[in-house]
Parts: structure tokens; C-alpha cells; sequence
């Protein structure tokens, strides 16, 4: 073959190679779209889930806690199962668990049996979202992926904006189970796509790596500040909240010497030697510890305090998503010019001020009053998802990939259930017992008054300043991540490989 002949066909095999990565890419964001728009769609279906069911907030914080919670105990296994089975088979699978487990939702008659559904849709979102970032990292070159990264911070943005507007609409128009029909309608479109478009790719470990006890205790890890935070709600501090924190600290003790033990860990704790790694993932968990509250609380706030239909509800959030995307797509463009601790710590800067802004709204608040802050926020998420996503995970070696990103989804979503949890958990607790209870069963456009009414805005003060204080500790992690070299690597000690005999290299 002569030599002209020989680069046209390398550049065909370049753009034929480059097209797939982008197809790649839009097969696994329509999963982290249905993921993320399912997390946040509900929120705004609260109100009308208590009218429905009789039920208040204590009770229906859990069709969103347990979801944000499956999801994040579901990711760390998900990534070593990838690791045997291959992406392909397990994205594959979660799509089929979120298709499913839509229809149950939707068909649920009762909201303990809603809950249950919701546990399920978690399985599968954690499956799916479990892989998101690990084949963005294997099929873009580095010089690429703070672009694909850019667009992962887009469709969530995206999922968020679908999942706010579209939602108030079908819940004014058909009620809320028709929420669930949207779910279902992408995940069977993510299904498809993922069937004709990912490729199957060589397994990294054998049947027999799964760590099972591992990722028990995991989960039980994982679990136990929820639980705690349900009982310190509930009852205070007595001795079975001391009991559950104790049992969750020793899980963590115990799983942490048995990933150092064997030799086919669920965890490889040697990415925990990587600064970049570890901060990273720290960074992330504190960043939606922060962020979660503002979608948590601000469709409720326009309902329940200024009386606004649940489609003008959603809307009211729109202008976070949009400056969040065209942020995220500027930061892209600045390459490797600027440093991701740089951009990252900005970002959380950025959500702490916003937060601040929005303790600080009362029962009359103007649209440019809730706006301003809102933008600030925009800006923090597009400042802080792209280059803390690729540092975070440019330094993991190929073979660690989805185990890591499993990682560094569970951080994530760990700070969503946490963040979630804990607005719920302070809105309920100022609102009381009966508050509580008939705050979210009043008809739509009714506004709270009195008592209530300050119980509500004490609360929401206080669970902004708390999430304001959070953002603080993120962009301190964020901070301490190390510099980066100006090929994107970040400085600082390296994660040590292993092969899968278990020895270092």
C-alpha cells in the first residue's frame, strides 16, 4: 500500500474511531439522564403524593432517600461486576431493572409499596450510572476528555431542567404517576441504544473476583448514616442512634481490612493513595451534600410558601441548569490552561455563596431574589463537575477503571441521599409532628401561614447554612488535591496497579 494510501485509511480509521467514541458517549449519558432526572423528577410530586396517600414528610422523604441511597450502595459492586461481566452486559441490565421498575412504580397502590419500587429503580440506576464515567475515561484520549466530561455535566444539567419542567407539567396534567411513564420511556430508549451501540469488551477479572463479603459490608457502611440521622430525628440522641453509629464505623473498620487482605478486593485501596483520586471523590461528595438541598427545597418552597402551580415550580430552577451547562461547556474550551483544583475549589466557593443567598429568602420573595442565587450555583457546578471528574480519574490504570469510577459515582450519590436526607430531615423537624404532616397536603396554590409558615422558613434557613458550611469543606478538600502537571496529571503520590494475582507493579 503506498503511503498516501496508508494516511487516507488512517484517517478514515481516525474519524470511523472518533464517531464511535461520540455514540459511545450518548449511549451511556441517556443512562445517567434517566438516573439524574429520576433522582430530581419526584421532588416536585411530593405535595401531591401526600394528598394521594395521606401521608407527610417523614414518610415520603423515603421515595427519594431510598432511591439516592440504593443507587449509592449499589455502585461500588456494580463497578467490580463490570470489571467480570464487561460495561456493556451490566449498563444493559440496569436499563431493563429501570425500565421495569417504572411500571411498578407507577401501578404502586400503596406508598410503602412505592418505596419498595424505588429501592428497585435504585439497583438498576446504581448498575448504570456505575459505568458512566469509566467508558468516557477508556474510549476518549486524555486531550478529549475534559470535553466528553463537559457534556456529562451537560445531561445532568439537562436531566435536571426535564425532570423540574416536565415533571410540574404531567403532575398538573395526568397526576403523579405519569412521572414514571417519562422514566420508562427513556430507559427503554437507553436500553436500545446501549444494545446496538456499546461494544463488549474483554473481562478484566474472572468469575471468582467477586467479593462478596466485601460488598456486604459495604453497603451496611453505607447505610448506617442514614439510619442514624433517621433516629436523631426521630428520638434524638439515645442509645441505639450510639449503637447504629458504632456498627456502622465498625463495618467500615472491618471492610476496609478485608479489601487489604484479599487478593481480588471489591476496593482496591491502593487508588486510595492517590491524592488526586481520594480528594476528588471527597470533593464530589461534598459538593452534592451542598447542591442537593437547593432541589430539594426550592420546589417545595414555591409551592408550600409562594403558592406557585408545580410546573412554575420547576421553571423557577431552570436558570441553575442553563448557566450550569454553558459554564461546564466554557470550562471545557480552557483545556488544560487552567488547573482543576483551581476551577473545582472556585466551584464550591461559588455553591456556598449561592446557598447563603437563598437562606435568606422569606414569604414574599421576588423571582431576581431566588434568580441571583441560583446563578451562582449554575456556575459552581460548571466550575467544579468537569475537571474534578477528569483529575479525579486520570491517574487510575485501565484495568481499575470501572471499579474506580464506581468509586467516585458512590461519593457523588452518597452526598445526594446525605444532602437529601438531611434537608428532609431539618424541614421535618422544624415543621413538627403535625406540621409536618399537613404542610404538604394543602391544595395546590395554597399558601402556609403562621406558625407553619416560620417553622417552614426556620428550617429551610437553617438546612442552607448547614449545606453553605459543607461547600466550605468541599473547596478546602478541593484545595488540598495537589497541582497538576501541565500534561492534566495531577501531582502527588500515584495509585499503585495490581495485576490480578495481586502483585504491585
Amino acid at each position: 500500500m503506498s503511503p498516501d494510501n496508508l494516511a487516507a485509511q488512517n484517517q478514515v480509521e481516525g474519524l470511523q474511531g472518533e464517531r464511535d467514541r461520540w455514540w459511545s458517549l450518548a449511549a451511556v449519558e441517556c443512562g445517567n439522564f434517566v438516573v439524574y432526572m429520576d433522582g430530581f423528577i419526584v421532588t416536585l410530586a411530593l405535595p401531591a403524593m401526600a394528598r394521594h396517600f395521606g401521608v407527610g414528610l417523614p414518610v415520603l422523604k423515603w421515595v427519594i432517600v431510598a432511591y439516592l441511597l440504593t443507587v449509592t450502595v449499589t455502585l461500588l459492586p456494580a463497578g467490580r461486576l463490570a470489571d467480570i461481566w464487561g460495561r456493556r452486559r451490566i449498563v444493559v441490565i440496569g436499563m431493563g431493572v429501570l425500565a421495569l421498575s417504572s411500571v411498578l412504580c407507577a401501578l404502586a397502590p400503596t406508598v410503602g409499596s412505592l418505596i419498595a419500587f424505588r429501592i428497585l429503580q435504585g439497583i438498576g440506576g446504581g448498575l448504570v450510572l456505575a459505568n458512566v464515567m469509566a467508558e468516557i475515561t477508556a474510549v476518549f484520549p486524555k486531550q478529549e476528555r475534559r470535553k466528553a466530561m463537559a457534556v456529562n455535566a451537560s445531561i445532568l444539567a439537562l436531566a435536571q431542567v426535564t425532570g423540574l419542567v416536565l415533571g410540574g407539567l404531567l403532575i398538573g396534567q395526568f397526576g403523579w404517576r405519569s412521572l414514571f411513564l417519562v422514566i420508562l420511556t427513556v430507559s427503554l430508549a437507553g436500553l436500545i441504544l446501549s444494545l446496538c451501540v456499546l461494544k463488549a469488551r474483554p473481562r478484566t477479572q474472572d468469575r471468582s473476583a467477586m467479593d462478596w463479603t466485601g460488598a456486604v459490608l459495604a453497603i451496611v457502611a453505607t447505610s448506617a448514616p442514614f439510619l442514624v440521622i433517621e433516629r436523631l430525628s426521630s428520638a434524638g440522641l439515645n442509645l441505639a442512634s450510639l449503637a447504629l453509629l458504632i456498627g456502622g464505623v465498625a463495618a467500615l473498620v472491618l471492610f476496609l481490612l478485608v479489601e487489604r487482605r484479599l487478593p481480588k478486593p471489591l476496593l482496591n485501596l491502593s487508588l486510595l493513595r492517590s491524592r488526586a483520586f481520594l480528594c476528588g471523590s471527597a470533593a464530589a461528595a461534598f459538593y452534592f451534600i451542598a447542591a442537593v438541598s437547593c432541589y430539594f427545597l426550592l420546589p417545595l418552597y414555591a409551592q408550600l410558601v409562594l403558592g406557585r402551580t408545580p410546573v412554575m415550580a420547576g421553571v423557577l430552577v431552570v436558570p441553575l441548569s442553563l448557566v450550569l451547562t454553558a459554564t461546564s461547556l466554557t470550562v471545557s474550551s480552557l483545556g488544560n490552561r487552567v488547573g482543576a483544583r483551581t476551577l473545582s475549589t472556585a466551584g464550591m466557593l461559588s455553591i456556598s455563596a449561592g446557598l447563603l443567598g437563598l437562606s435568606w429568602l422569606g414569604p414574599d420573595a421576588s423571582t431576581a431574589a431566588i434568580v441571583w442565587p441560583l446563578v451562582l450555583l449554575g456556575m459552581g457546578g460548571g466550575l467544579f463537575h468537569p475537571p474534578n471528574n477528569s483529575a479525579t480519574l486520570n491517574t487510575i490504570p485501565p484495568e481499575h477503571l470501572s471499579v474506580a469510577n464506581g468509586f467516585l459515582s458512590m461519593a457523588r450519590n452518597f452526598g445526594q441521599a446525605i444532602g437529601a436526607a438531611l434537608a428532609a430531615t431539618l424541614l421535618a423537624h422544624g415543621l413538627g409532628a403535625a406540621g409536618a404532616d399537613g404542610a404538604l397536603a394543602g391544595a395546590v396554590g395554597a399558601r402556609l401561614s403562621g406558625q407553619p409558615l416560620d417553622a417552614f422558613l426556620g428550617a429551610q434557613e437553617l438546612a442552607y447554612r448547614l449545606a453553605a458550611a459543607m461547600g466550605l469543606v468541599g473547596a478546602v478538600v478541593s484545595v488540598v488535591r495537589g497541582a497538576e502537571l501541565p500534561g492534566g496529571a495531577p501531582m502527588g503520590p500515584m495509585p499503585v496497579a495490581t495485576v490480578n494475582d495481586g502483585r504491585r507493579c
